[in-house]
């Protein structure tokens, strides 16, 4: 029997890849996730925000935490806006 695929679980699979994380103030980041946890709070390095007008900041490491997320890509093929 098939085990269910939990979204905690594919997320934390997902740590060293790429995503994009929209936000529920609709601001995104996009970067390499380093860490996850079970909060969904997450870690990007070499992270990029953006809005609807496109790149806004170049940032190092960023914390984000799992109560803001609205939604998150998971090896997306481009930044946001680009």
């Amino acid at each position: 029997m098939q085990s269910r695929k939990k979204p905690l679980n594919t997320l934390i699979k997902a740590v060293g890849n790429n995503v994009t994380i929209t936000l529920k103030n609709r601001g995104q980041y996009w970067g390499r996730m380093t860490n996850a946890d079970m909060y969904m709070n997450m870690m990007l390095k070499d992270a990029k925000e953006y809005d609807k007008n496109g790149l806004v900041a170049r940032h190092g490491d960023v914390f984000i935490r799992g109560n803001n997320v609205s939604y998150i890509s998971i090896d997306p093929i481009a930044p946001p806006h680009s």
